[in-house]
């Protein structure tokens, strides 16, 4: 039978590996990169930023940013018609703390 302390290091390593699925596309981890950089950004700001290989379809950042959004490392906020982005401090700092713990 598992233990209560068995059971959060379960819960943990799945949070972990929702996390590092989101970030396992270059494009995610630039677009996370930009949003960290940049809180209050809206699609189209991180659409004229991606470099050059990086995904230049609107739609495309959109499908980035919902997974990024689902994993819990962005969150966003409506600013009358823009969707504005920030990086969730929390999450990214669970993140560390837990690769470090790793180490």
């Amino acid at each position: 039978m598992a233990t209560a302390y068995q059971h959060a290091l379960e819960q943990d390593d799945r949070r972990l590996a929702l996390l590092c699925k989101a970030l396992s596309h270059p494009a995610r981890v630039q677009i996370l990169r930009y949003v960290m950089r940049n809180p209050g950004c809206i699609g189209n700001q991180i659409l004229l930023h991606m470099p050059d290989d990086g995904p230049h379809a609107q739609s495309t950042i959109s499908q980035h940013l919902r997974v990024l959004r689902e994993a819990g490392l962005i969150d966003a906020y409506d600013d009358g018609a823009a969707v504005c982005h920030y990086a969730n401090a929390d999450t990214l700092a669970w993140l560390r703390a837990y690769l470090e713990q790793l180490s």
